[in-house]
């Protein structure tokens, strides 16, 4: 959340301590079970397509969850593509076909007996722009890393990047050994602050760490600048290491990302100031996500070494 929004979520919290509740039926919301796709397609990766039925909460344990009569198309650009299917936890289904490349368009539908067909798509993007990086400690003693990179004049590109860890440790009489992870995130990063200049990047957890996000667009130049912690002390270790993995986000994966970020730091759900609900989809008559992305890595740099 950035600084600014922070700065109108409170005061607009101030002026709303007299705030009031409504209740409603939810028996009378009109919502139908629908479909609901889950997937993150990576360039030249095995895609693997999730798909449910969904239902309101007040059917809930009194509607069949069973797909019936499944039926389904994948198409990249305009043409469909072999996939095969399996059964799934939770009743699902679970489509796999082999890996896409960088600029292909995915169209999806799903029909299935009792319920509109669910349609989405998504473009997979191209590379990360050319990049370069550098670590250094703050005042705050965060290890941070400035990315700096090329993107295109004018253009709307979504970015992510999360880091990598390499510890080489000292084990006693043994020979060293090695150890990966992902860094977290510094402590307090996104609490509420008046400065407007304060740490408050947009992160959303993703595979094994945590993903920062931003949109192209809303960067004064091409940089990025990343804090994190190592997650322990750094006594016992000889060497240590990062690197980045680098992210080019389709526009409906920046924006499910970023939909999951403003559930988990919102602070103003909990008091009743906003919504206690946040949700993004881009699945036509349906809910869900149907995204697409690239990766790139870094090489590795050494940051500490004894």
């Amino acid at each position: 959340m950035k600084a600014t929004d922070k700065i109108c979520l409170l005061l607009l919290g101030i002026v709303s301590l007299t705030g009031c509740r409504y209740s409603f039926d939810i028996e009378d919301n009109g919502l139908k079970p629908c479909m609901c796709i889950k997937s993150f397609i990576c360039a030249d990766s095995l895609v693997n397509v999730d798909v449910y039925k969904a239902v309101p909460v007040q059917h809930a344990g009194k509607t069949d969850m069973g797909i019936v009569s499944p039926s389904y198309s994948l198409k990249r650009n305009g043409k469909e593509v072999e996939t095969s299917s399996k059964d799934i936890e939770n009743y699902g289904i679970n489509l796999q076909c082999e890996g896409f490349s960088k600029g292909d368009r995915l169209e999806i539908t799903f029909c299935a007996d009792g319920v509109e067909p669910a349609a989405a798509s998504t473009v997979i993007p191209g590379d990360f722009p050319e990049f370069t990086y550098r670590t250094y400690r703050d005042e705050d003693d965060n290890w941070c890393i400035l990315l700096e990179y090329k993107d295109e004049k004018d253009s709307r590109d979504y970015y992510g990047a999360s880091v990598e860890t390499r510890r080489t440790i000292r084990h006693g009489p043994n020979p060293p050994f090695v150890t990966y992870g992902f860094a977290s995130l510094p402590y307090a990063h996104n609490d509420v602050s008046l400065d407007q200049f304060a740490y408050a990047p947009v992160v959303s957890r993703f595979g094994a760490g945590d993903m920062y996000i931003w949109a192209d667009e809303d960067r004064e130049d091409d940089t990025y600048e990343i804090k994190y912690i190592i997650g322990s002390e750094i006594s016992g270790t000889i060497e240590f290491a990062v690197r980045l993995h680098l992210f080019k986000l389709s526009r409906e994966m920046y924006h499910h990302l970023y939909a999951d970020y403003d559930s988990s730091y919102n602070p103003f759900s909990y008091i009743g100031f906003s919504s206690p609900s946040f949700a993004y989809s881009n699945v036509m008559k349906g809910c869900g996500y149907f995204c697409a992305y690239s990766k790139d890595y870094s090489d590795w740099m050494i940051t500490y070494k004894k």
